[in-house]
């Protein structure tokens, strides 16, 4: 199964779950349950053949699964030794030319081998396996398994990783064989079958059939799904058909689910709908459209390299590529952080789609010697022709051709948003605050409360809003910054890792810096100009030259972008002397740090010894990310934050999606200017005390807590003749506000 083409046949209609339920195969697929199991299958048999249990695609496949000659082999169901015959037959007759002959539609030799029966180890041979679907389906689990082992031994997979990774590697093994998959998984290179369909789209349907429909399955089984196995081990025979037959062959009607899970049947039908497209290709139209209506927001953009729509002297906004696609996606609802083209390529945040299937709004991105992304805005399949709008260094921000003929030339990459990303808008979600009414004030007696420090802060991707816009002052082991949404963000203790949002510990050396053994004689404004013109996200440089990124993930993109680009073709213990120099802060001692990253690959059943960075799979390379960020040291100190935030930024969206509490944060207001000993102050409105609903968006509650603080700090600041610190705790849409007024009665206004 490794060149065919798929079988084209329409798929409206077909019910996953129905599917799932009426597979016959006994045995489970190594590493997945019996409900996984079931979803896989139901999801490769939607595909290959809608579900026709006699699918016949005129070049040799056949069945649900489409099994050729060689999966037939492997399952003990056609002779090898005649199949091997046969091969070496059309070889010697035709040349370079026998695949060709071989899988000639309608004429070819492949069709006609399998159509001898003779070829066939079993009684009927193609007519008999065309019309047993319990054999489809156990062999079909064989085959699967087989693949998974030669994976395994290849080291492509692991035997305990995930039922979600192995079934992606089973997926695109079924596409393109044991040879594609491994390319995929161990070198991240796609390859397609004779319709252009990816390995990386077989490995995305396989994770959603486990991630979103084996859980349907699992709870229409509950019940009895027993009934739905064969009564007989025997291979099924014509009266025992369905009666919707022809020269007593199944034309392709499933067999039905014994009234026994009729009901769990119809519950989850109500939980997934019978058109399956969108488990396929999980964003809709309207979220692509979302993201094609952002395009008047850049209108009079100018390019520049890392430009992220700042104006510059002359007032004009200027950004570039990947920010106006990162922010194109945000404005449209999706909680996405921004990456580079690089990043892009292999992120989790995008699904790969096939040309054919190509949306106004989805993703184009070119790579190589044209990096570059842009937001189709019409695309032709068939003649490869197309636009798209996207930041152009001479045009700035607007439209241009791509595909046969234009100058960008034909995409690498179709991407889109997943659907798990795309968030309702605030406003949808929460209701607004009640506007306080003004009263007189009365004494606050208020237990201090303390902040705590921001422990969870490194392993939280901060908000776009509050990313870092300016280093303000950088003393010892403490920054402060001035953020995107208009707050003060003071940091202390930690690593200096932490501190910079460096987790590579990227660094510049110039003169004058604290780092005495560095001699470099450039400014620290060229030093600075160098490190934004290599790596995105770069804000200004510390007193020792590390570099200060807006956030954890730029920081870490970069990291990504100096291992990929510049050390690809070295080793760890090749790379390292390179990347870890001795300086202020020690001897690098290169032994030890190597150890320390094997170490962490070990932890997750991964072996990283003598292999090349570029080569390394994306589970490999994230361990080889999270081990130097171990070594180099990512302790999170503590975060106070000041001054009231701005509006909220266009994107209702942009914070990442997480599922820890948020950390405490500590906020110290300004009081108000003094109206006079007889002026009325307003009295603070009580904290909001019902729960928000459950599955509520985070971003959601954020926002209510931050309007509802806002207005709290407005009416105490007021209030308040002195500075106050609030902290504010939210869980589960519970606010709590204490306030710290431990100044004298005398110093507090009437």
């Amino acid at each position: 199964m490794t060149q065919k083409p798929r079988n084209q046949q329409a798929n409206e209609g077909f019910d996953l779950v129905q599917h799932a339920l009426s597979f016959q195969g006994k045995d489970k697929i190594a590493g997945l349950t019996e409900a996984q199991t079931r979803a896989y299958a139901s999801a490769v048999m939607q595909k290959e053949s809608a579900g026709k249990v006699n699918s016949d695609n005129k070049q040799g496949y056949y069945g649900q699964y489409q099994f050729g000659a060689e999966a037939l082999v492997e399952t003990g169901l056609v002779d090898r030794e005649k199949y091997n015959a046969a091969i070496a037959a059309a070889k010697k007759q035709y040349g370079k030319a026998w695949r060709k002959q071989w899988y000639a539609k309608n004429t070819g030799l492949h069709a006609k081998f399998l159509e001898d029966a003779s070829n066939w180890k079993t009684p009927g041979g193609l007519s008999s396996f065309l019309g047993d679907k319990a054999l489809q389906d156990a062999k079909f689990v064989e085959y699967t398994n087989k693949q998974i082992q030669q994976g395994i031994k290849l080291k492509a997979i692991n035997a305990n990783d995930s039922a979600e990774r192995i079934a992606a590697f089973a997926g695109a093994a079924h596409l393109k064989g044991v040879g594609g998959a491994s390319a995929l998984f161990k070198q991240h290179k796609e390859t397609r079958d004779g319709n252009g369909t990816s390995t990386a789209e077989y490995a995305q349907r396989a994770q959603s059939a486990i991630n979103r429909l084996a859980p349907q399955v699992e709870q229409a089984m509950q019940g009895g799904h027993a009934a739905a196995q064969p009564t007989t081990d025997a291979p099924a025979t014509p009266a025992a058909r369905p009666a919707n037959t022809h020269d007593g062959i199944d034309t392709g009607t499933a067999h039905p689910a014994p009234p026994a899970i009729q009901a769990g049947q119809q519950q989850a039908k109500r939980a997934m709908p019978k058109d399956a497209s969108s488990f396929a290709a999980p964003s809709s139209a309207s979220g692509t459209q979302a993201i094609l209506s952002q395009r008047s927001r850049f209108n009079g953009y100018k390019y520049q390299y890392g430009g992220k729509g700042e104006q510059d002297a002359k007032g004009v906004k200027r950004i570039d590529c990947s920010h106006l696609v990162n922010q194109a996606v945000k404005g449209a609802g999706y909680a996405i952080p921004y990456q580079t083209t690089a990043d892009m390529a292999h992120s989790q945040y995008y699904q790969e789609v096939d040309a054919k299937d190509v949306k106004p709004g989805d993703i184009a991105l070119w790579q190589g010697k044209k990096n570059h992304t842009g937001i189709v805005e019409d695309y032709d399949a068939k003649t490869g022709k197309g636009s798209f709008f996207g930041a152009q260094s001479k045009k700035g921000a607007s439209r241009a051709a791509m595909g046969k003929g234009a100058w960008w030339g034909q995409p690498q990459k179709f991407l889109r948003p997943k659907a798990e990303y795309l968030q309702a808008p605030p406003a949808a979600a929460v209701q607004k605050a009640p506007q306080p009414k003004a009263v007189a004030s009365q004494p606050l007696t208020q237990k201090p409360v303390t902040a705590k420090p921001a422990a969870a802060a490194s392993a939280q991707q901060p908000a776009a809003s509050a990313a870092v816009q300016k280093l303000l002052r950088a003393e010892g082991s403490t920054r402060v910054y001035q953020m995107a949404d208009g707050t003060v963000q003071t940091r202390s203790g930690g690593t200096v890792a932490w501190r910079n949002h460096n987790p590579g510990n990227l660094k510049f050396g110039y003169a004058g810096s604290h780092d005495k053994t560095d001699h470099s004689k450039r400014s620290k404004a060229r030093a600075l100009a160098d490190a934004q013109k290599r790596y995105q996200g770069v804000v200004d440089l510390d007193q020792w030259g590390n570099a200060i990124f807006t956030d954890e993930a730029a920081g870490r993109a970069a990291k990504a972008q100096l291992l990929t680009q510049q050390h690809g073709d070295k080793t760890i213990e090749q790379m390292l002397p390179k990347y870890a120099v001795s300086d202020y802060s020690g001897k690098a001692h290169h032994a030890q740090y190597a150890e320390g990253i094997y170490q962490l690959a070990a932890s997750r059943g991964l072996d990283l010894h003598g292999k090349k960075i570029k080569d390394l799979t994306h589970p490999e390379f994230e361990a080889l990310m999270d081990g130097m960020k171990k070594v180099e040291g990512f302790k999170a100190g503590k975060v106070a934050v000041s001054g009231a935030p701005s509006a909220s930024p266009a994107s209702p969206s942009s914070a990442e999606p997480h599922t820890t509490p948020p950390a405490k944060a500590t906020i110290a207001a300004k009081p108000a200017e003094s109206a006079g000993p007889s002026a009325a102050a307003p009295k603070p409105a009580p904290p909001a005390k019902k729960s928000a609903p459950t599955g509520q968006a985070a971003p959601a509650l954020g926002n209510t807590a931050e309007s509802q603080l806002s207005a709290l700090i407005a009416q105490l600041s007021a209030a308040l003749a002195q500075p106050i610190r609030v902290v504010v705790d939210v869980q589960n849409g519970n606010i709590v506000a204490a306030v710290n007024a431990a100044n004298s009665k005398q110093q507090r206004r009437n």
